[in-house]
C-alpha cells in the first residue's frame, strides 16, 4: 500500500510521560526522528514569517532585547486569553504542519516517527500509518512534572488538565492501529519495550 518503503508513525504522550526518551531511543534503533516541539521553535526563529506576524498581530513587546520571540511572555501572557490563543494558533499552525510534512517527505525509507504532544486534542492523524503512545499513570506525570519544572501539585495539575486525558489518548485506536508503551516502570523495562516496538515497526515496512 505504500511502495514498501515509508511507514509514517505518530509518536504521541501526556507532558513528562517520557515522549522524548522514547523517540531518542527509536531513534538510535534506527528510526527517522521528527519532532513537532522543535519545529515549533523554528517556525518562530528571527526572520521568519511566523514571529513577523505574530509581531505584526501582538506588537513588539512580545520580542527579548535581542530580537528572539518571548517564549515565557507568549506562554504566560498571551495564552491567558482564548481570543490570543485562537490568533497565535491560526497564524502558526499551518506553517508547523507545512514544515512537519516537508520534514517526513524529506525521508524516501524507513520509519519515520513524528513526535507530536497534541496529536488527540487537534486531531492530527491524518498523516500517518500508526500511533505510539507513551503512557503512564498520573501520579509518574505529577512527580516528574514537579521535578523537572520545579513548580507544585497544583500547577501540574492544571498542566494535565490542559491535555487530553489518557482515555481519550488510548482512543486513538478507533483512527489508527495503536501501541501503547507503559513507562511507569525501570528505565530498563523501557528500553526494551522500545526495543520490542522498533522491530515490529520495521517488520511492517
Amino acid at each position: 500500500y505504500m511502495a514498501g518503503k515509508v511507514l509514517k508513525v505518530a509518536l504521541t504522550g501526556g507532558i513528562a510521560s517520557g515522549k522524548s526518551l522514547v523517540s531518542d531511543l527509536l531513534e538510535i534503533h534506527g528510526c527517522h526522528i521528527v519532532d513537532l516541539d522543535v519545529i515549533s521553535r523554528e517556525v518562530v526563529l528571527p526572520g521568519t514569517d511566523g514571529l513577523n506576524e505574530l509581531v505584526e498581530s501582538f506588537g513588539d513587546s512580545i520580542l527579548l532585547s535581542d530580537g528572539s520571540l518571548d517564549r515565557k511572555n507568549l506562554r504566560d501572557v498571551l495564552f491567558k486569553k482564548g481570543r490570543n490563543r485562537a490568533k497565535i494558533e491560526q497564524i502558526l499552525h499551518p506553517k508547523i504542519l507545512q514544515k512537519m510534512k516537508s520534514s517526513m517527505e524529506s525521508f524516501k525509507e524507513g520509519v519515520i516517527v513524528v513526535a507530536i504532544p497534541l496529536l488527540v486534542e487537534k486531531e492530527l492523524w491524518g498523516p500517518f500509518d500508526r500511533a505510539v503512545v507513551v503512557d503512564c499513570d498520573v501520579e509518574t506525570q505529577i512527580d516528574r512534572l514537579t521535578a523537572r519544572e520545579n513548580i507544585d501539585n497544583t500547577q501540574a495539575k492544571t498542566m494535565l488538565m490542559a491535555q487530553a486525558s489518557r482515555e481519550q489518548r488510548f482512543q486513538l485506536g478507533d483512527h489508527l492501529p495503536t501501541d501503547i508503551i507503559d513507562n511507569n516502570s525501570k528505565i530498563s523495562d523501557l528500553k526494551e519495550h522500545v526495543k520490542k516496538l522498533s522491530q515490529k515497526l520495521f517488520a511492517l515496512i
